[in-house]
């Protein structure tokens, strides 16, 4: 009797918790992730590299911790990068923060970008991927997508 007693018991406890982990999840507002910049570094003989400059808005009323950020960059409907960063940053609540991406290129991925990007002083872009977060319920992954225009003349 007393051990069919603590199985409920315990039975219930977990229901408790993993129902407060659901809630905190529910609760969770995914980031607004957003193109801010591109930055070029470098070009050497086989390709170059560049920064992706991410502005993340986070829109909760509590602060996250950003632990790794995934990303496909699209020119057009060209991919020209694909990564990975896993990078602890914090995200302040209600406010943005910038993420830089590192990104390498080859060549003739850059070449397909600077041939519009020079023809018409401007790009449609796409960047999409997954940010896992620490919440207050625990880690939490989330994909996100962005899209607009990147203007070189405005620089």
């Amino acid at each position: 009797m007393k051990a069919r007693g603590w199985m409920m018991a315990m039975a219930v406890t977990a229901a408790t918790i993993g129902g407060c982990a659901s809630l905190g999840r529910a609760a969770f507002a995914t980031p607004v992730v957003e193109l801010k910049d591109v930055r070029f570094k470098g070009v050497g003989a086989t390709g170059g590299s560049l920064d992706l400059i991410l502005s993340v808005y986070n829109p909760n009323a509590y602060r996250l911790d950003a632990r790794r950020v995934s990303y496909h960059l699209f020119v057009d409907t060209n991919q020209v990068a694909v990564g990975t960063i896993d990078k602890m940053v914090t995200l302040t609540e209600h406010a943005k923060t910038d993420v830089t991406l590192p990104v390498s290129f080859t060549f003739q991925q850059l070449l397909g970008a600077a041939s519009m990007l020079t023809r018409a002083g401007s790009v449609d872009y796409r960047v999409v991927g997954q940010v896992t977060v620490a919440t207050p319920a625990g880690d939490v992954t989330r994909p996100y997508e962005s899209k607009g225009r990147f203007d070189s003349l405005r620089r």
